[in-house]
Order: C-alpha cells, then sequence, then structure tokens
C-alpha cells in the first residue's frame, strides 16, 4: 500500500487539500457540466479513453473526503460510490497514476470488493489522476475491463493527456460561468446606476461635445418644468441659462476634465430657466467625463434648500425644548475637533439615569462600562452569548465594545448606509451598587452637505422589560421541575454547537440519557419521589459535565448532554464520569427499593459543521438502547466495584411492601 500512496503522513494533507479544491469543482457540476457543451467534452473523453485502452468501461470520477462522484461513464452507470471501495482512491491519495494487467494479482487492490468479486470483478485497470493547475488531485480517469489485457507505454500516455484534457473542459465551464457572472453583475450595476439617477431627489443631465442635451433626468423635468422629449436635442446653453450668463457657461462646458481625480468641478451657484420663465438659484457643479466625450451637471435647487434649512433650524428649537425636559437621558458627542467621540452636552434626565452629576466630557465607554471596571479572563463562546454579564467583566465588556465599533461605521460609512442614520442597543449599566438594563438609540446628525455632525444618544431605563423579557424566555426554554433547558432550547443549543464546529479542531459528543427503573420508583414511592429523583439526577448531571456543556430534560425521565469536545475519546470518558455520577446518586434510591435504580448513556460524536441535528440525536438514541440493551442481560457484579447502569426488570411483588419517601432534593437553578 505504501508503495502506491506515498508516505502515510501526507495522506491527511492531500486529502484536506482535495476538498477545498472539491468545493469549487461541485460548484462547477451544478452549473456548468450541465450545459451541453461541458458535458458532450467530458463524454467524448471518456468515450475516446474506453477506445484507448480497448475496454468496455471508463469512467471520470471526481471525490470528496468520503465519496467518489462519477460524473461522465462508458459502461457502467453514474452514481456516487464511497471512496474506501474503489480502487481510484489510491490514486487520490497518492497522486500517481495506477495501470495493472491484472488489479487480482496487486494485494492492495485484490482487497478491493471491486476486484474480489463483492461489487464486481476487475481484471484490466488504468488510472490516472486529475490534477488542476494548482495541483490539487480532485478525480480520476479511469478505464476497466473485467479481463486482464495488457496495456503500452503509448496508450498509458495518450490516457494521461485525456485526463489533462478532461480538466480543462472542466475549468473552462467555470470559467465560462465566471464570466456570464460578471457579465450579469455589470448589466446589474448599469442598471444600478440609471436607477440612482433617475430617482435621485436632485437635477441631473448630459449634453454632447456640441452642448445638444443627452440626458434628462425626472428632477430635472420636475424642477425645470421642460419634459424629457422637448429637452433631450436641445441646445443646453439655450434652454436654460440665461442670457447674460450664455458666455460664461459656453466657456465652461468647452474646457476639459477638471484636475482632481473624480472630474468634478467646485460647486458653483447660479440662476436657470424654466420653462415658465421664471429663474431659479441652484448650486451646480459641471463633471467633464475622461471617457465618454460630453459634460454632465449635477444641480440643486437652492429654493428647497432654503426650506430645508428653515425646517431645520425649527427642528433645533423644538429638540432644545424637548431635550431639556425629556424624561429619557439624552447625550450628544462630538464627531470631529477635540472632543471627538467624547460628550458635549446631557440633559438633566440623563445625569439622574446614570447616577452621575458630571457626564460631560466622558466618553460613551466610561459611562456605560461604569467606575472601576477591569478587564478580566477571557470569556469563552458561551459567555459571550448567554452568561449573565456583571459590571467590569469581559461578556460585557465585549458588547460595549460591539456597540463602539458600530458607531464607529455609523460614522464612517455615508448617510444611509444605516437606516435613518439610526442603530440601537440595550445593554447592562453599573449605576451606584448595582445595575440597570438600558435602551439606547444612536443616531448620526449631518450637515448641508451629509458630513457627520453629532452623535445623538438617547438613553431609556428598560430594566423591568427586560426582567420580564428574560422570565418570559425562561418559562418557554426551561424545564420547570429540574431548571434545565427544555427540548426547544436545546434544539436551538445543538444547531449553535454544530456551526460552531467549523472552527479547526473542534468537535462535539451528543449524550442521550435514560433512567433505568424509573417507574419503580413512580409506582412504589410516589410521583413526587420520581420527581425528587429526577432533580437529583438533573444536579448531578450538571455537577459532572464541564461548564462549556449543556444539559436538557426532553422528556419523562431522558436527558441530553451537549458536550464540545476535541475528540470522541474525551466524550466518552466524560460519559464515564456523568454515568459514575448519576449511578452514585440514584443509589439513594435503589437502595430503598431494592431494585438497580441508574442510566442508560449512548453518545454520537461529530466533527463535520454539516450534521444533521435529527440524525445525531437518533444515533445518540439507538446507541443509549443498545446499550440499555446490552447491560439488561449482563452478569452481576461484585460488591466493591463501581456501579454499572444495569437495566433491570422491576420486580412484582403479590404483597404491597411500604416505602419510606426520599428526602427531597433542591432543585437545580441554572
Amino acid at each position: 500500500m505504501d508503495e502506491l500512496v506515498g508516505q502515510p503522513g501526507s495522506r491527511g494533507s492531500q486529502i484536506e487539500a482535495a476538498h477545498r479544491e472539491q468545493t469549487r469543482v461541485e460548484a462547477v457540476h451544478a452549473l456548468g457540466l450541465l450545459e451541453a457543451p461541458v458535458s458532450d467534452g467530458i463524454g467524448k473523453v471518456v468515450s475516446l479513453a474506453a477506445e484507448l485502452c480497448d475496454s468496455p468501461n471508463a469512467t471520470i470520477n471526481i471525490v470528496d473526503e468520503e465519496w467518489l462522484h462519477s460524473i461522465a461513464s462508458v459502461g457502467e452507470p453514474m452514481g456516487r460510490f464511497p471512496r474506501e471501495d474503489i480502487p481510484c482512491d489510491l490514486v487520490v491519495r497518492s497522486g500517481e497514476e495506477l495501470v495493472v494487467e491484472d488489479a487480482s494479482q496487486v494485494p492492495d487492490l485484490a482487497r478491493s470488493p471491486m476486484v474480489d468479486g463483492t461489487l464486481g470483478r476487475i481484471g484490466f485497470y488504468a488510472s490516472v489522476p486529475l490534477r488542476t493547475v494548482t495541483g490539487h488531485v480532485v478525480g480520476t480517469l479511469c478505464a476497466w475491463d473485467e479481463q486482464p489485457h495488457p496495456v503500452g507505454d503509448g496508450q498509458v500516455k495518450m490516457l494521461r493527456i485525456l485526463a489533462d484534457h478532461a480538466i480543462g473542459i472542466v475549468q473552462m465551464g467555470d470559467a465560462l460561468d465566471r464570466a456570464r457572472h460578471a457579465t450579469e453583475r455589470l448589466a446589474q450595476q448599469s442598471m444600478h446606476a440609471n436607477e440612482i439617477l433617475e430617482t435621485t431627489p436632485d437635477p441631473f443631465y448630459s449634453c454632447d461635445e456640441q452642448g445638444r442635451i443627452t440626458y434628462w433626468n425626472s428632477a430635472a423635468e420636475q424642477t425645470f418644468g421642460w419634459p424629457r422629449d422637448e429637452a433631450v436635442g436641445a441646445d443646453l446653453v439655450e434652454l436654460l441659462v440665461p442670457p447674460p450668463d450664455r458666455a460664461m457657461i459656453t466657456s465652461r462646458l468647452s474646457q476639459g476634465p477638471a484636475d482632481d481625480a473624480a472630474g468634478l468641478a467646485k460647486v458653483e451657484r447660479g440662476s436657470l430657466v424654466c420653462k415658465d420663465g421664471t429663474q431659479k438659484l441652484v448650486d451646480y457643479q459641471i463633471w467633464a467625463s475622461r471617457h465618454v466625450p460630453g459634460r454632465h451637471v449635477f444641480a440643486r435647487d437652492v429654493t428647497r434648500h432654503e426650506t430645508a434649512e428653515k425646517a431645520r433650524r425649527s427642528a433645533e428649537e423644538l429638540f432644545a425644548a424637548a431635550f431639556h425636559h425629556a424624561s429619557d437621558g439624552i447625550a450628544v458627542l462630538a464627531v470631529s475637533g477635540p472632543e471627538a467621540g467624547r460628550i458635549v452636552r446631557v440633559n438633566p434626565a440623563a445625569k439622574t439615569l446614570t447616577g452621575r452629576p458630571e457626564l460631560v466630557g466622558l466618553t460613551l465607554a466610561d459611562v456605560l462600562g461604569g467606575p472601576g471596571a477591569t478587564p478580566q479572563s477571557t470569556p469563552n463562546r458561551r459567555q459571550l452569548t448567554d452568561a449573565p454579564a456583571h459590571p467590569g467583566d469581559p461578556a460585557q465588556q465585549a458588547r460595549h465594545q460591539s456597540l463602539i465599533q458600530d458607531i464607529a461605521l455609523l460614522v464612517s460609512e455615508p448617510a444611509g448606509t444605516f437606516a435613518n442614520d439610526t442603530l440601537e442597543h440595550t445593554t447592562r449599566m453599573p449605576v451606584g451598587t448595582g445595575h440597570i438594563f438600558i435602551h439606547l438609540v444612536v443616531t448620526l446628525t449631518r450637515d448641508d452637505q451629509d458630513r457627520p455632525e453629532h452623535i445623538l444618544v438617547q438613553m431609556r431605563d428598560v430594566t423591568a422589560r427586560q426582567a420580564h423579557e428574560q422570565w418570559r424566555v425562561r418559562q418557554t426554554q426551561t424545564d420547570s421541575l429540574t431548571g434545565l433547558g427544555n427540548r426547544l432550547a436545546m434544539k436551538e443549543q445543538l444547531t449553535e454547537e454544530i456551526g460552531a464546529l467549523r472552527a479547526p479542531g473542534s468537535g462535539l459528543g451528543v449524550l442521550m440519557i435514560d433512567l433505568d427503573n424509573f417507574r419503580a420508583v413512580n409506582e412504589r414511592l410516589g410521583r413526587p419521589a420520581g420527581d425528587d429523583l429526577l432533580c437529583r439526577m438533573a444536579t448531578a448531571l450538571v455537577g459532572a459535565v464541564p461548564l462549556d456543556a449543556y444539559a436538557a430534560r426532553v422528556g419523562g425521565d431522558e436527558f441530553v448532554v451537549l458536550a464540545p469536545s476535541p475528540s470522541l475519546e474525551a466524550v466518552q470518558e466524560l460519559a464515564g464520569q456523568v454515568s459514575g455520577a448519576l449511578t452514585e446518586t440514584a443509589s439513594y434510591f435503589g437502595d430503598r427499593l431494592q431494585v438497580e435504580v441508574g442510566a442508560s448513556i449512548g453518545l454520537a460524536f461529530t466533527q463535520s459543521p454539516d450534521s444533521d441535528p435529527e440524525d445525531l440525536l437518533m444515533r445518540a438514541d439507538q446507541a443509549m438502547y443498545e446499550n440499555k440493551r446490552m447491560r439488561r442481560f449482563a452478569g452481576p457484579r461484585d460488591k466493591g466495584e463501581p456501579a454499572p447502569l444495569y437495566a433491570v426488570p422491576a420486580p412484582r411483588d403479590t404483597e404491597p411492601i411500604v416505602y419510606p419517601p426520599p428526602t427531597p432534593a433542591p432543585r437545580h437553578i441554572p
């Protein structure tokens, strides 16, 4: 095997590289190979390979980590096959061609089910790797026959050429597909640019080198009154410019592009004539394109601007009154200058809300972090999202840092990037010796040129609302008896844990736990005793699993543990610890009932972010029932032996026995 595959230590890196390339190739299959030119091309390659090797069977295969996908075939149906069953796996792993007259005489091939008669009986076999331009082996071109026969060096050389031709066809399909998408994107961008010009509120119009209008947008129609069909083709100067200014505008239109990179001249103010003979004062820019002959003009009606300015001044007066008397806290932060990022103005409600008599000069991070907040250890993933945060802890600091980064984006990005230039955030804030929950509404104000001016932060105390929301979520996602997560919360958490498997070296174990002889406890000691057993088991379970594991009660006496772990061995060790803890806890009831009370545990382990949650749960459930069945028939254990988890049938006595009630255990509160 080593002679065929190469160094054993290189196998993992080869498969990993092939898998990365396969991701792109499979996209080509889905989009490009279904098109006639590509599929016909690789079909002809397969036919030539079969004819070249004088074999009835030939195929082109693409592989991933587990499967071999036949995308073109002669003599055999196309499909998907396990890699370990196909001799082509040796070629992919080694990256070398493999040609034998009789596969049954080669030990590494003779064991294959495609050779020994289990799935087929291959005699002659010739396979060459499909290697991309980056050097990754993504599949094979192979030909075979049930009958052994020789093949010449010239035939093998031609088979290599056909393999290079096949991978070229596949990558050509990929290139054609990308070119098609690039063309579509260019068309979409052109349509988008036209939509912008048609929907902008400012007039925009263009003229050719002779000064005739070539483009006239809807805003120009509304502003100047000239319909598009009348404006297009007319002389720009004669149509819009008053006689005293025509010489100057004609000279301006004859100038070349501006010196700046955008080709935009500075904004100037002048009068333009409307269709009804009136004149409007506008700010305009004449743009001389470097790529398209002619001139383009951006114009803005100053009358509308003055109206907006009056409205702004009125709004400022209203804001000043509302600012001082508002019940919500309001803080104004500077965007530029020496005070950039610091509070320059606050209302009385903000001082009352934060418990600080002086806020001017502080940053928003200073206010939210509270006095004396110091960084602690780095939080894990679940603490950043679910764990209660305390003043100064890393999880809360991470949330505050995220808010500060969002505000930086709000300031740096163009107007309209955020809806209404506003973002919202709810967080904890230290106040005195305690804390409150506050809801922040952060709004960026801009000047007349759409440049950031100030940041307005509105703060509202939502502590009562947040407490009610947490209570509501707890009611819907928590088991009311044990305090563990319920089935709904477990499935949501399982989906998150599977998504986290994209991190290198990560893994996830799923433990399915079912209590043994739980019915005996309910029947003989009563349901309160059964509830007590469940609570004790929940407490023991939480104590036995690591902090980053998640425990849930998903049924009457069924529990599930989701344990992030890098290896199956670590999960198996955890299962043993859980088994021991639950057996020790359950012995309190078993001693009174004279039966073995414990738990059966089944586990499933995965490292794939594409794992199906329901499939993982089903595998763990099946393993649990298999574990229960096997231990049910196991022999007796010694007195000093650690308690295994047997599922012993509950005895049926003819005379009722009075059992003492167990002492209730405290319920687990996560």
